[in-house]
């Protein structure tokens, strides 16, 4: 191994990345802190203990305990600290005095890799997984499988709804012999509502799904192109097998008359079988790729 630690890692490594990102962020929230009175037991410098935050912090380790190990074990870190160790407490302390500015070096950072080509993109921001109040609840998401049986469940109840008549209710305005409970409207509408009003959700619902679920014009034209290809392809071996099969036929059909101005009998064997008869699927020579096509588009309509 090189004496000198620095030699230990490679120019790319982790380490010397955070130590540059460190000497352009502007640390006087930092420096401001400490007296210079020459009093007392001199300090770490901020840089390096920031350093040595961001470098374990990129790496998963959040613990002060841990960060003080991995100044013996990791060589980032000794080459960060000099070959220090850095006391527990200390970057307990650290953090605990100078929890604002640490805050504020995020600005710092994004602007850092805004000046460093490819290494920022505001182009689009999103948010993480952190809960947020929304209208919208787990239970809103449903399948095709479940919206149709909530249809079916919404059919059937609109029906025995108003297929069965009210059951007759007792009021005091009926025993006293007026028409207030003629007047009334039924106790089933609020219901009769409700249940119209998630069959409609659902109806659409599934409807936006079969719209998804269709493909787009440019997958139809992929398939309409795809389509005409296996047709041309399909046309030109059925003409290149054609062709072949029919200059078998004419040399068996000279062999043939040759031996019998010969005087021979005739060609041994079996003669070919027309293309027209070969085969358990008609041929149809005369034919062009449109009803292919038009096939493969009633498919994806």
């Amino acid at each position: 191994m090189p004496q000198d630690v620095r030699e230990w890692l490679p120019p790319d490594h982790l380490c010397w990345m955070v130590l540059d990102v460190v000497d352009q962020l502007d640390l006087s929230a930092f420096v401001h802190g400490y007296r210079d009175d020459r009093q007392g037991r001199a300090a770490y410098p901020p840089q390096a203990l920031l350093a040595l935050l961001l470098y374990c912090y990129s790496k998963g380790i959040r613990s002060s305990r841990k960060i003080e190990q991995a100044c013996v074990d990791d060589v980032g870190c000794r080459i960060i600290t000099a070959n220090r160790r850095v006391d527990h407490s200390t970057l307990a302390r650290f953090i605990r005095r100078h929890r604002a500015p640490l805050k504020l070096l995020f600005v710092q950072v994004l602007a850092v890799c805004s000046r460093q080509q490819g290494l920022l993109n505001l182009a689009a921001v999103a948010v993480d997984g952190s809960p947020m109040e929304a209208n919208a609840s787990r239970g809103s998401n449903q399948r095709l499988q479940r919206l149709e049986s909530v249809i079916s469940e919404c059919e059937a109840e609109i029906n025995t709804m108003v297929d069965e008549p009210p059951a007759p209710t007792w009021s005091c305005e009926s025993a006293w012999g007026t028409d207030a409970e003629s007047d009334a409207a039924p106790n089933e509408w609020p219901q009769l509502s409700r249940l119209f009003d998630r069959l409609n959700r659902a109806v659409v619902a599934r409807q936006r799904l079969f719209e998804r679920a269709l493909p787009s014009a440019g997958e139809i034209r992929l398939k309409v192109e795809a389509a005409e290809r296996m047709v041309a392809r399909a046309e030109k071996r059925l003409a290149v097998e054609s062709e072949a099969h029919r200059t078998k036929l004419e040399k068996h059909a000279a062999r043939t008359r040759a031996d019998l101005a010969a005087g021979r009998r005739g060609a041994t064997g079996r003669p070919p079988v027309p293309m027209e008869h070969k085969g358990p699927f008609p041929v149809i020579v005369d034919t062009g790729c449109h009803a292919a096509v038009a096939s493969v588009v009633d498919c994806c309509s």
